[in-house]
């Protein structure tokens, strides 16, 4: 036998022979697989007349379990969300002692602020996913329902799926908001 670069060579048998005493099925497997080389091996007997341990959904399975465990395990630092500070609404008693209290005047936050989502304004998507308002029977808007005195509100129904549109019909299609406000006792 002569030296060669993954073993050495048989000249008898013209094929390469490679020591696998040492090596793990999945060297094994790869060596054995290539077609283009002619393999001859030395194995030890524990290796010998058994399947070979390689699956690739366990190598998959293997990969993210050891991910699942580094990430889990805190190895990885990662920050989710961000600490914020809590502002105080309270005003000193000090400065208001013999003088009227002001008024305290909070703007909805939520309407001013635009969230991104790929791309998209979260107002284009809400447009398109708006439910159907109904009040008091007649189709509304959603300007009318946010106009409405929440003291005047009697009863709200969600309608869902398929029992929105078989009441409403398409337009019913995102759902339907039913609302029945108390009436006016003249």
């Amino acid at each position: 036998m002569t030296p060669h670069e993954q073993g050495r060579f048989c000249s008898v048998c013209s094929k390469t022979v490679r020591d696998f005493t040492d090596a793990s099925d999945d060297e094994m497997i790869r060596a054995i697989s290539d077609p283009s080389e002619k393999i001859c091996g030395n194995f030890r007997e524990s290796q010998l007349n058994r399947d070979l341990g390689y699956s690739y959904v366990n190598s998959l399975f293997a990969r993210f379990a050891v991910g699942f465990i580094v990430t889990a395990s805190g190895l990885v630092p990662f920050h989710a969300q961000e600490h914020c500070s809590s502002k105080s609404d309270t005003l000193k008693e000090a400065s208001l002692k013999g003088k009227p209290a002001p008024k305290l005047i909070r703007n909805d936050t939520a309407s001013t602020k635009h969230l991104i989502l790929g791309g998209i304004r979260r107002e284009s998507i809400d447009k398109y996913r708006s439910p159907l308002y109904v009040i008091n029977g007649k189709p509304g808007t959603e300007t009318d329902f946010k106009a409405l005195d929440p003291e005047s509100i009697r009863k709200i129904n969600v309608l869902k799926g398929a029992y929105a549109t078989g009441r409403y019909g398409r337009k019913a299609f995102n759902g339907a908001i039913e609302v029945t406000t108390k009436q006016k006792r003249k």
